[in-house]
């Protein structure tokens, strides 16, 4: 990736890195003695804040996020990246934690078993327990780079997407009688794959006292677990991991230069004239995402908007191939009739039409001509179960607070009726890193959804399987978006004529965004 970046705009980016680490002296601890050169300081906010402000980059800040960033070329490549500064002797680095998993998942237990067993992690039994846990940290490692991928692939699932760790290193301390020895911070690239499940090989346990801990490869990287915090570690130490110094992916060096004195410059800031720099948001709002089982997400689940009857051709049609079929158990035309006319009106009757529903299908061949008008007479969407919507979390309050977020009175609410003609309701929307565009409208009673309006099907493969990793006919709920770190949806406007854009978030419950609607 570093090669394919315009030069000017890495020029920008060394620019203010170096300009931050000429100002180490002034943070640091000066306990090493007067005889050393510290080693220059790097800020992991600045560097995102850079990146973002030299290469128009998107910066991620989600918790379980795969990514910090995502870059679009002016050739149309389009890059995931990892952003990560480590001093350039340092050993394994943290690029994941799996805590909230690790708990509902028990992998406690299998540590356990391990320690209990007390064999160095050397036996057959520990090798493959720690194969067993390394195989679940790859799953759900790899849904997550899968589903970063996706945000930014956007609906056109045939682009490319490359993703890599863009490292800066800073050099370490350095003796003032080395007179040829000055700071630096080294540049280094490696890729950013996922884990390859089939080549999975346990090293084995950092140490014969630490056999929670344990190192394991796939011939791409070098990985360590640590259990106590359930966080994966990843040697840099070359482009697999097994080099001997994390130097072997330098690409780049930049010397630094120390300000004489960083102190005076600090105390003069204010005399400087300064350019203000705006992003251009006029207002943003973040949503957690509401699951519920039979909309928002999960639109497709649930039963067909039209009522069948003993008239209708769905039904007849059904009925009449199933007097016909021999194969049948005695019960399934009973348990059709009941499912396609009674009514199931509480939360749990209709969880039980659902469990009868997946029976009936459950019993016959999916190739078969009973099967497909069955399918259709009971589900609402079963040959395409992308009919989704993003949910507003208490919308009736926010458009009443907020009739023109999304557009000019598109909010406007009588009762739980929206005032706005369908074409007043309709807005152009940005997503989030992809940069694609799509014509979206506020819909149903107090305007509790937000739909595509001529590619529904399109937009809700994409959510469905690429941003949320779901298989078709598979059903979101709280774990899988655990799994891959997304608990909100984040809603901007902006004043430079930009669209409303959207993207996935997460929010922390510890450090709640200023903008969360409640």
């Amino acid at each position: 990736m570093w090669n394919a970046l315009n030069q000017d705009n890495k020029n920008q980016y060394k620019l203010l890195m170096t300009n931050f680490a000429s100002l180490s002296e002034a943070f640091a601890q000066k306990s090493s003695g007067e005889n050393m050169i510290i080693a220059p300081i790097i800020n992991s906010k600045f560097q995102e804040a850079s990146f973002k402000k030299a290469f128009n980059a998107t910066i991620e800040d989600i918790g379980n996020s795969s990514y910090d960033a995502s870059v679009k070329l002016s050739d149309g490549s389009k890059y995931i990246i990892g952003i990560k500064s480590f001093g350039v002797k340092s050993g394994f680095q943290k690029i994941a934690q799996f805590k909230k998993d690790s708990q509902q998942d028990e992998w406690g237990a299998i540590i356990e078993r391990i320690k209990k067993r007390n064999q160095n992690g050397s036996s057959d039994e520990d090798v493959d327990d720690y194969l067993e846990l390394a195989n679940n940290i790859a799953v759900l490692r790899n849904k997550r780079i899968s589903s970063s991928k996706g945000q930014l692939q956007g609906f056109d699932f045939d682009s490319e997407v490359e993703a890599v760790y863009h490292v800066l290193m800073p050099s370490g301390a350095i003796s003032k009688n080395q007179q040829n020895d000055e700071p630096y911070i080294l540049v280094g690239e490696t890729a950013y794959n996922s884990i390859d499940i089939d080549y999975l090989k346990i090293i084995g346990p950092t140490s014969p006292r630490m056999l929670q801990n344990f190192q394991f490869t796939d011939g791409k990287h070098l990985y360590q677990y640590n259990s106590a915090d359930s966080q994966l570690l990843m040697s840099f130490k070359g482009h697999t991991g097994n080099g001997s110094s994390n130097e072997d992916i330098g690409i780049e060096k930049w010397p630094v230069n120390y300000v004489e004195d960083p102190f005076k410059l600090f105390a003069n800031l204010n005399s400087e004239t300064t350019t203000t720099f705006s992003d251009n948001v006029i207002q943003s709002v973040t949503f957690m995402i509401k699951i519920e089982r039979r909309s928002g997400f999960n639109a497709w689940y649930g039963a067909p908007k039209s009522k069948l009857t003993v008239e209708s051709v769905k039904y007849r049609q059904v009925v009449e191939l199933a007097k016909k079929c021999k194969k049948l158990p005695s019960d399934w035309l009973s348990i059709f009739k009941k499912v396609a006319l009674e009514d199931f009106k509480s939360n749990n009757d209709k969880i039980l039409r659902e469990q009868l529903r997946d029976y009936l299908i459950n019993c016959l061949d999916p190739n078969s001509e009973l099967f497909e008008h069955t399918t259709t007479a009971l589900w609402r969407n079963y040959k395409t179960p992308y009919e989704v919507y993003i949910p507003l979390p208490n919308s009736k309050k926010f458009h009443d607070k907020y009739p023109d977020f999304f557009v000019k009175n598109g909010g406007l609410l009588n009762g739980k009726t929206l005032v706005s003609s369908k074409n007043n309701r309709t807005f152009k929307m940005e997503f989030l890193p992809s940069e694609e565009k799509m014509q979206m409208f506020i819909n149903q009673d107090n305007g509790k959804a937000i739909q595509s309006l001529n590619s529904q099907f399109i937009f809700g493969k994409w959510v469905l399987k690429k941003v949320f990793q779901l298989k078709d006919r598979e059903l979101l709920t709280t774990d899988t978006l655990d799994d891959l770190g997304i608990n909100a949806i984040t809603f901007t406007k902006y004043d430079d004529n930009r669209p409303l854009s959207m993207k996935f978030t997460y929010v922390d419950s510890n450090n709640l965004p200023k903008d969360l609607w409640k």
